[in-house]
């Protein structure tokens, strides 16, 4: 019995701490503004609760952002799909001399607190890396934003 009370807990745990899907007729309107301000082409795919945030995720043409927004409309941070040759130059010279046995998978632009950083996730073979840097190529000491 013990057991399955704590197993019961433990699962509401996960379970609260999961993103939870949210249909546009239940956001709050500052929110939704806040994003179509920022972004008016936006075409939004899907909306979620993160604890105390939304996230959206929608596509710009052929380009995908996401956004996060507080319960007061401001955009906590936002980032966009960038292909490896819409990198800085100084980050693309960083990764040639740094990491010239990885492969660049992803890339993104993230903006935050005012500032910009470029997220790139490397392969070699089986061992997959994660790096943030600001637009000068120097790496930031800002986490990765999965």
């Amino acid at each position: 019995m013990k057991a399955s009370m704590i197993a019961l807990i433990t699962a509401g745990t996960v379970f609260m701490g999961c993103s939870q899907k949210i249909t546009p007729e239940n956001l709050p309107s500052v929110v939704k503004n806040a994003v179509h301000s920022k972004f008016p082409a936006a075409q939004v795919v899907e909306w979620e609760k993160e604890g105390s945030l939304f996230e959206a995720e929608f596509a710009i043409g052929q380009t995908e952002y996401t956004a996060l927004v507080d319960g007061t409309g401001n955009i906590v941070k936002s980032k966009q799909e960038l292909t490896a040759a819409d990198l800085p130059a100084e980050i693309a010279m960083t990764l040639k001399k740094d990491f010239q046995a990885y492969l660049v998978e992803d890339v993104e632009r993230v903006e935050q607190q005012g500032q910009v950083y470029f997220q790139v996730e490397l392969e070699n073979n089986n061992e997959e890396l994660k790096q943030v840097y600001t637009a000068a190529g120097t790496a930031a000491s800002v986490p990765f934003w999965d």
